[in-house]
């Protein structure tokens, strides 16, 4: 079971697109059996599958909707709200993944203010329970013979949330505008990466698969100027694909968008042969580093 990470410190720079495009790519293209997880307070790659609802406790963020296994008049249920997320990893809670409207394709929605709660945490020994949770949670047998990857959406921090999303990896994605903020944050993951791979056992290492630039103006010669200077300084680890900024990525996050998803446009749309194309090159990254 391949678990990827979509991280970069920086927000804005196409992390929950790049997520949907991998579990859409997955469980669309390869017909595989996908698991979705958003640890983003935010929730916008859980509100891309699911109506999630505002949040009680944090008027900008949300909370998953009742889930639909959920019988308020089962005894079973007697000691559950009928909500299920991520977060509940954090709080020693049952996690109940979500079906989609694709076959395939799972989600464990995020929970905005019980994440940002797992996100503050500052005592020592809290923080290393933090961190082995989603491991702990990923190494279930339910779970790794119910899927065959899982993709991750991160926040935009290297916190406590980020880390235990590191530790739990087997493979990292990070995506970047080319442009200076955003590229500093590729040098911050890039640390965060070096030092996980120090602290692991040589049996389990952590592959980075690269830098997918995202948002891409090919019109201009900014973006063109930082990824051709990225390129050199780092060529192993920047990929050849690059995703363009079109307003069609935007058009398919759109609720009731037709079609929802990108690869379910003609083979021969320009957007979709884009991220095929991408998606590719980072499936060949993965299975040339054997784990």
């Amino acid at each position: 079971m391949k678990i990827i990470a979509i991280v970069n410190n920086k927000g804005g720079v196409g992390k929950t697109t790049t997520s949907r495009i991998l579990a859409e790519y997955f469980s669309i293209v390869k017909n595989e059996r996908v698991l979705a997880i958003d640890m983003d307070p935010q929730a916008n790659f859980s509100n891309r599958y699911l109506k999630m609802e505002i949040d009680p406790y944090q008027q900008e963020g949300r909370i998953p909707p009742i889930h639909t296994n959920y019988n308020p008049e089962s005894p079973e249920d007697s000691d559950w709200d009928g909500r299920s997320s991520i977060a509940g990893i954090f709080f020693g809670e049952m996690v109940f993944p979500y079906s989609t409207y694709i076959n395939t394709l799972e989600v464990a929605p995020s929970h905005s203010s019980k994440l940002l709660l797992a996100e503050a945490v500052t005592r020592e020994e809290v923080v290393q329970k933090v961190y082995d949770q989603l491991s702990k949670f990923l190494e279930l047998d339910d779970v790794k013979n119910s899927y065959d990857k899982i993709i991750i959406d991160t926040p935009p921090s290297k916190g406590p949330v980020t880390i235990s999303v590191v530790r739990a990896a087997t493979d990292l994605l990070i995506p970047s505008i080319m442009e200076p903020q955003p590229i500093e944050g590729i040098y911050g993951m890039i640390h965060l990466w070096k030092s996980e791979t120090l602290r692991r056992p040589e049996n389990r290492p952590l592959n980075l698969i690269g830098v997918l630039p995202n948002s891409f103006d090919r019109r201009g010669i900014i973006h063109k100027d930082h990824y051709d200077s990225l390129k050199q300084e780092m060529p192993d680890y920047v990929l050849d694909s690059r995703i363009g900024r079109r307003l069609i990525y935007a058009e398919a996050d759109a609720d009731g968008a037709v079609p929802p998803s990108i690869f379910m446009y003609p083979e021969k749309n320009p957007a979709r042969q884009e991220v095929v194309s991408a998606c590719q090159e980072i499936e060949e990254r993965m299975n040339a580093y054997v784990n």
